[in-house]
């Protein structure tokens, strides 16, 4: 039986009804074109819809409390407080231009995060970027690397969102494709250089005819938004309804809110 929720971006689950329950997402653009505040809506939907939610940022955690509730609208401190959301950072591992060259995670992160996810019973997961858990240099083991990746995650039974810089190398697009062929939804965020943004639905499982782009713009207190009057938000559906890294360690994620 099909069980889907909503991803949280009102113009793109009330044309699709939302994401498949259990199952990752993956969306992909460049800097700026709103990769973040897409999460930072699906975090905030989990919370809504009364879930466990966990996200692991790039960002300063603190940072993104503050966009959130400028941009947003919406105010993470009381669920963060209640251990209803959880940001955590990457410590010390912040993206830089030449970021696909120098992110990594020693192979021991994911276990620390599988943990986490498992203990505080967390079932909406968003990794913005999953870049630095599945870029390896070597390109004969990428494949597998991705596959066993992918396969780890969909066995936690969390509904996931996975962010991914646009790729900008031979190596860098192989791993965009080699993720799309893992996920039943793949999505590209796009802003052109006058400033008009759109989202592509690249993938979405079960459907054979895809929309065009749908243009979107960021506003303040709402977030990412149709160019078109918002719709009513649907109903909550039931359930019928890189590179390689080099590490000096194991991970460390910082994390003020992580609640006691």
């Amino acid at each position: 039986m099909i069980d889907k929720t909503r991803l949280g971006l009102a113009f793109f689950d009330m044309a699709y009804g939302g994401v498949y329950r259990k199952r990752p997402v993956l969306c992909t653009g460049h800097q700026g074109s709103g990769k973040t505040l897409l999460a930072l809506h699906a975090l905030m939907q989990a919370v809504k819809e009364g879930e466990q939610a966990l996200m692991l940022t790039s960002w300063h955690a603190n940072d993104l409390v503050i966009v959130a509730e400028k941009t947003l609208g919406f105010g993470f401190e009381e669920a963060i407080t209640r251990g209803h959301a959880i940001l955590l950072e990457y410590a010390g591992i912040m993206p830089t231009p030449d970021f696909e060259k120098n992110v990594t995670l020693p192979p021991a992160s994911f276990t620390e995060f599988m943990q986490i996810v498992e203990t505080r019973s967390v079932t909406r997961v968003i990794i913005d970027t999953v870049l630095p858990w599945v870029a390896i240099r070597q390109k004969e083991r990428l494949s597998l690397h991705v596959y066993s990746f992918m396969q780890a995650l969909e066995r936690m039974g969390v509904t996931a969102l996975l962010t991914l810089p646009k790729p900008v190398s031979p190596l860098a697009f192989m791993l965009k494709n080699l993720l799309e062929e893992q996920v039943p939804i793949a999505l590209t965020l796009k802003q052109e250089p006058e400033g008009s943004r759109t989202l592509t639905v690249n993938k979405y499982l079960g459907e054979t005819v895809l929309p065009p782009p749908l243009p979107f713009e960021i506003r303040k207190g709402t977030g990412l938004a149709s160019v078109k009057p918002d719709p009513a938000s649907p109903g909550a559906p039931g359930k019928d309804g890189g590179s390689d890294v080099k590490s000096s360690g194991p991970i460390r994620f910082a994390s003020a809110f992580r609640s006691s």
